[in-house]
């Protein structure tokens, strides 16, 4: 993932997040950017900061430690609720 000042053209990019799977598993709010990730991860990065803020990991939908399709599982879709710090994330 890349971030691009379009009046510098100065591009910024971001640690650890990878996008191997095509999603849309994006979104932004004020100065933060959540994306979703193939390891099933949620990251908010600050629009000044590479690295991730923070981040949350989801367990597969089984909730089962035995459950070995747990891997395959990937965060397709975020989105930030209106004007609030309140986030949805579904995976896949």
């Amino acid at each position: 993932m890349q971030l691009w000042d379009v009046k510098e053209n100065l591009p910024a990019s971001s640690k650890r997040h990878t996008n191997e799977k095509n999603f849309v598993g994006f979104t932004v709010n004020n100065e933060f950017i959540a994306c979703g990730s193939k390891t099933n991860e949620v990251l908010v990065y600050h629009k000044a900061i590479a690295r991730p803020v923070t981040w949350h990991k989801f367990g597969s939908p089984k909730m089962d430690d035995a459950d070995e399709d747990a891997g395959s599982y990937f965060i397709s879709a975020v989105c930030w609720k209106s004007d609030t710090p309140t986030m949805l994330a579904a995976n896949s």
